[in-house]
């Protein structure tokens, strides 16, 4: 399998960056934005790739009085792989436990951005096509082609291509997890613009994400959620039974493509999620550590489908923190996860 090595883009200097090709999909330069609002300021349903269409849009927060370029968290909001439209923070898919957007989470892009904007971050809100729309790899393609939209105009917008991330809750976050791992694989790129740019990302948030398909219903709750099943969620992603074929449906699986230059990822999950089973970010985060690359992997006790805790350390009292690193593992309780930790993860990762 063809290794992509991210260091070359994350050494590169500012010429290099400076040299990057600004064409493709979309505008080319900032739209008609909404009135400043309190430390950042909106562009709005921004084309990133072709077919245009509602799958293919985000909103793009951009910090004010800020100076030089800035780092960018691509984030996409989870919906069971069921809508095309996440970006807002709000679609047609029925809420969850824990859930008052319905998507799986507290978290959105303006929310972000509304915390992370004043320490001089841009958030990307990001559409991927929803699993009527395109079966797997359709929205890997398409977060890819957001992620070299974003570096393709990043002297329009005034991001810096060297220091990007992903973000997800839910399918958002097996949406970050994979597009992380598989930077520079040639077949899971897509062609749906800006091909002369990379898609490599320097960090990963993967809230609760699912991980292998084959094994959710082997680790799933008493009372959880039947993912064999022809309509699950997974199963209407791939477009076919999950086990009808576990060797197309495997490549579906982030932690088949970690390495050791795999970006470092921060995990959380609730270890009472009848959704999606605390397992599958216990069997990303053992990839990490097989391959010797960087992984948190936090455990809330009795917490669900949610990123409530995020919200407060006490909100995950009794929580279990894994660290890896050079196939070492660590255990704790620190830090805990919340907004602020992310905030402190992505900090080191992108501006060390």
């Amino acid at each position: 399998m063809p290794r992509f090595d991210r260091r070359r883009l994350l050494t590169a200097g500012p010429a290099v960056l400076a040299g990057l090709t600004f064409t493709g999909i979309g505008r080319s330069a900032p739209a008609a934005s909404a009135p400043p609002t309190v430390g950042y300021r909106v562009l709005s349903d921004l084309t990133y790739a072709a077919p245009a269409g509602r799958g293919h849009l985000l909103d793009l927060y951009l910090p004010t009085g800020q100076s030089g370029p800035c780092p960018v968290i691509l984030y996409t909001a989870g919906s069971a792989f069921r809508s095309d439209d996440t970006k807002s923070g709000e679609s047609g898919v029925a809420a969850v436990p824990g859930s008052p957007t319905g998507l799986g989470g507290l978290t959105s892009a303006a929310r972000l951005a509304a915390m992370w904007a004043p320490h001089g971050y841009a958030v990307a809100g990001v559409n991927v096509r929803s699993s009527a729309e395109g079966t797997f790899p359709a929205q890997l393609h398409d977060i890819k082609a957001a992620i070299r939209y974003l570096r393709a105009h990043a002297g329009s917008y005034g991001l810096d291509a060297g220091r990007f991330a992903t973000m997800g809750t839910s399918s958002g976050g097996w949406v970050a997890a994979m597009a992380g791992v598989t930077a520079g694989i040639a077949h899971l790129e897509g062609d749906l613009g800006n091909p002369d740019q990379s898609s490599a990302v320097n960090a990963v948030i993967d809230l609760f994400g699912p991980t292998d398909f084959l094994q959710m219903d082997a680790h799933r709750l008493s009372d959880g959620q039947i993912h064999d099943a022809p309509d699950s969620p997974e199963s209407q992603l791939m477009g076919f039974p999950l086990q009808s074929d576990p060797v197309a449906v495997a490549r579906a699986n982030p932690a088949a493509y970690v390495n050791p230059q795999s970006p470092p990822i921060f995990i959380t999950h609730g270890t009472a999620d009848p959704l999606v089973p605390f397992n599958q970010s216990e069997i990303l985060f053992g990839a990490y550590r097989e391959a010797g690359a960087t992984a948190t992997l936090v455990l809330v006790p009795g917490a669900v489908h949610t990123d409530s805790y995020l919200t407060s350390a006490a909100a995950s009292a009794g929580r279990v923190v894994m660290h890896t690193s050079g196939g070492v593992v660590t255990t704790g309780s620190e830090p805990p996860p919340t907004y602020e930790a992310l905030l402190g993860f992505l900090d080191a990762q992108l501006r060390a």
